[in-house]
Formats: C-alpha cells, structure tokens, sequence
C-alpha cells in the first residue's frame, strides 16, 4: 500500500491556494478522494479479502476435530445396554505431507459389562502426491485476491488523483479561454477606436462592424464567465464543499499557486516484470504451471496404525497408489495379543482404461495452454516495449511545452512591463497595454496546466505497473 501512504502524506499539506478560499489544492483533493464512492466500496471489497484470505490459511493449516461419535442406549425390561462408535480425535497437518493423526472407539456394554471395545490409533501421511502442491496453489490464490483487491484500491486512488487534475486543468483552460477572449476584447476595441478616430460616421457599415465586434466579444466574456463560475461551483460540490461565485469573481485569483512541482517518472526506472500486462501474464503461468503440476499420475500414500480389541490388539500398515487408470492398495494386520497370530492381508486393484485416453488427451490441452501463456507473455512484453517508447516520447513534448511557455511567460513579462511604462506616460492607450497584459496571464495559466500534465503524467505512468 506504498501509494495510498504517500497519498496520504501528501495530503495532510495545507497551504494557501486561492485569493478567494482558504482551501489549498491538497486539501480540495483530500476532500475529492473522501466523496469518491469507488475509493470506499473498494476499501471495502479488501478488508473482505483480508478476511478470506485469514480464513484460507485457518483451513490449510493444523487442524483438529473431536466427535462424540454415536451413543446409543437402550433398556429392555431388567437389561440396559449402552453401545458408542465413532468416538474420536482427529488431528491433521497439511503442511506436513497431509499428515493426518487419529484415534477411534467404539464399544458395547450390556447391564454394566463390557461386552466387546475396539480403540484404532492410525497415522497416514502422502509420499508422492499433489496434495502439498493443490495448498500452495490455494493460499496462493487467496493471496493474489488480497493483493489484487489492494492493487485496485491503489488505482482507485490514482485514478480518483487523475480525475480530480483533468478537472482542475478543464478549469485553467477555461479560464485560459477567458482570459483569450479579453485579448480578443482588447484587440477590438483598439480597432474599434483606430476606426473612430479614422472619421468615420456612426451609420457607417465600418463604423458599426468594428462596434459589433466589440460588444460581441463582451457578450462572449459575460457567457465565459458564467459558464466557469458553474463549472468551479460543480468542482466545489464534488469536493464536498460549497463555494459561490459569479460572472464579477476575479478568475484569474482562482488560478492555483501551490501545485506540486513534481518529477517527472522515468519508465525505464520501472521493473518490466512489473507492467501490469506482463505480471498479469507471469503469474497466469506460474499458478497454472502448479496447477498442471498437482496433477499427478502417479500418486503414492502409507498408513499405519494400532488397533486395541476385545479379541486381541493388532499393528496394521498399508500403501495405495494410482497409475493412470489404475488403483492399488494393500494393506496387513499383524495381532499382537491374543489367540490368533496370523496376520490379515488385503489386496484391491481396479483399473479404468478409458483415464489412460483421458490422461493422453488432458496432457495435450495442457501443453497447447501452456504454449498460449507463453504467447501472452511474449504479447506482453511486446506492450511493454511500445509503451516504453510512446511514454518517453509524451515526456519530451511535456519538457519542450513547459520550456517554451515558460519562455514565452517570461518574453512577455518584458514586454508587459515596457507597454505598462508606456501606458503611464501617454504614448499607447489602456487597451493596448490589457492586451500584452492578458498574455502573461495566459502563458502563467498555461505553466500551471503544464504541471498538472506532470502530476498526471506520473499518474499515468504508476498505474501501467503494480507493486509488490
């Protein structure tokens, strides 16, 4: 969860943003990401898995189980009998080659006397089989449930992060628009007084198109103004605060001057085993790999055990196994007490020719899948390379459109402060010197928008690969 802290450090920086709120970019965004209804249904959804996972760990580890068995007590006249079977301890640890520990009674008592008892002690434990590998498979996948379900909280926010910028920059470049339609008032309303000081007459067509234009692009600034006073409210709400603007609000205060000035990421600084499409594609392979590798044709397991009877105790020891299509056992029981002292064997054999072209026919699906995992892969890191080369490519514009308007921003700064020069001694009229004026407001919105592209370039960038 290494991005949702540095979400959260950032986050907690509370600066001065706006001339007109007290509330800082990191502040408005704190506020977007706690009214985004994704980020907490997923928040959600992983403390879920959390739990499933705790859960699949509890039923692949020690486990142990007592029964009572069955009790049974009956009265006839002057006779009671009481008979129990069943009763027992079950102890298994998975981990241990499905080791499995157990212990069964039974016994009949008729008006107070045993009448017969048999207590089996056994232990059984796997050999060769894919039961070790079918737990690791299972706590596997519970883990990757975890983890994906945190990896789509992570990109929940990254991409609450990303929306919450693109809103922002929407509104910079709506003021930009703004501010592009005073230059064009200005511009105008040189020429409409370049045309009046000309003589021409009030009923003229000159006269009049130079005066039309004019208070058109009034109109167009008025609409503007109204249109971005909407959209920041709307942008507020979605915040979760509230804020009350108007045609009058001065835009230009509203432009942000505490956004980070971020780094921009170098995606050859990512591990490539990390682009999301090719973990994806990795771990595909690798639980399948398993999966493919738990099943086994040949399986072999041993049991042992220590029977006490009435009628005599007795050591017994057996292996099964499976070929294929064919299933053995065997098994002896040697009496240790008692009147008998001839062991007891136990043969059993079925075979089942039709799984011999079951398992010919499953191993060639498997190795068909196994060729389209490693196609995948292969696709993958074929995106990877695109990708590498199509990022690299966007960072070289956003580095040239930052160096270029902040070489403009700086030219007419310049230029700004001759033409106000000017504008205080006589020489150009006010018009002239709002129209260089409105260009250094634009190129500082620009620069503003560019860092945005950074921050969302960055954005961007995370979401391509996945942590650990």
């Amino acid at each position: 969860m290494k991005k949702l802290i540095i979400f959260s450090s950032i986050i907690t920086m509370i600066v001065p943003l706006f001339a007109l709120e007290t509330h800082s970019t990191q502040e408005l965004f704190y506020s977007y990401l706690k009214n985004d209804s994704d980020i907490r249904n997923l928040t959600i959804e992983a403390e879920k898995s959390q739990l499933s996972y705790d859960s699949t760990k509890l039923n692949n580890g020690f486990d142990i189980t007592l029964s009572t068995g069955t009790i049974k007590l009956s009265t006839t006249g002057s006779n009671s009998s009481l008979n129990i079977s069943g009763a027992g301890v079950t102890a298994t640890v998975p981990q241990a080659q499905n080791l499995k520990l157990s212990t069964s009674t039974s016994m009949d008592i008729t008006n107070g006397e045993n009448q017969s008892s048999s207590t089996r002690l056994s232990l059984s434990a796997d050999i060769i089989s894919g039961n070790s590998i079918t737990r690791k498979i299972s706590l596997m996948k519970a883990e990757r449930t975890l983890l994906e379900a945190k990896r789509k909280l992570e990109n929940a926010a990254l991409t609450a992060e990303k929306s919450f910028y693109n809103e922002l920059k929407s509104l910079l470049n709506s003021t930009s628009s703004l501010i592009t339609a005073e230059s064009n008032l200005y511009k105008d309303t040189i020429d409409f007084e370049s045309t009046k000081a000309k003589g021409y007459s009030t009923s003229s067509s000159t006269y009049r198109l130079a005066q039309m234009k004019v208070i058109s692009d009034q109109h167009d600034i008025e609409s503007q103004k109204r249109e971005l006073a909407r959209d920041y409210m709307i942008f507020y709400k979605k915040c979760g605060l509230e804020i009350t603007l108007d045609e009058n609000t001065d835009f230009y205060s509203l432009i942000p001057t505490d956004l980070q000035k971020v780094t921009a990421l170098n995606i050859e600084d990512f591990d490539a085993d990390k682009f999301s499409t090719t973990e994806k594609a990795l771990w595909n392979h690798e639980i399948n790999s398993l999966s493919r590798s738990a099943e086994k044709n040949f399986t072999l397991s041993a049991n042992s055990g220590y029977t006490f009877k009435t009628a005599g105790d007795t050591v017994d020891a057996g292996l099964s196994s499976t070929i294929g299509g064919v299933n053995l056992s065997a098994g002896i029981s040697v009496p240790v007490s008692g009147e008998s002292k001839d062991p007891t064997y136990t043969l059993s054999a079925t075979i089942s020719p039709m799984t011999f072209l079951k398992n010919k026919n499953k191993q060639k699906t498997n190795d068909l899948t196994e060729e389209q995992e490693l196609l995948e892969i292969e696709n993958a890191r074929s995106e990877y390379e695109t990708t590498v080369m199509e990022k690299k490519q966007k960072l070289m514009e956003l580095d040239w459109t930052k160096s270029t308007n902040q070489e403009s921003y700086e030219m007419y700064q310049e230029l700004e402060k001759e033409m106000k020069q000017y504008y205080q001694q006589g020489i150009i009229k006010e018009s002239e010197y709002r129209s260089a004026e409105v260009n250094v407001k634009n190129y500082k919105v620009k620069l503003a928008s560019n860092e945005i592209d950074y921050i969302i370039y960055n954005n961007e960038l995370q979401t391509l690969f996945v942590n650990e």
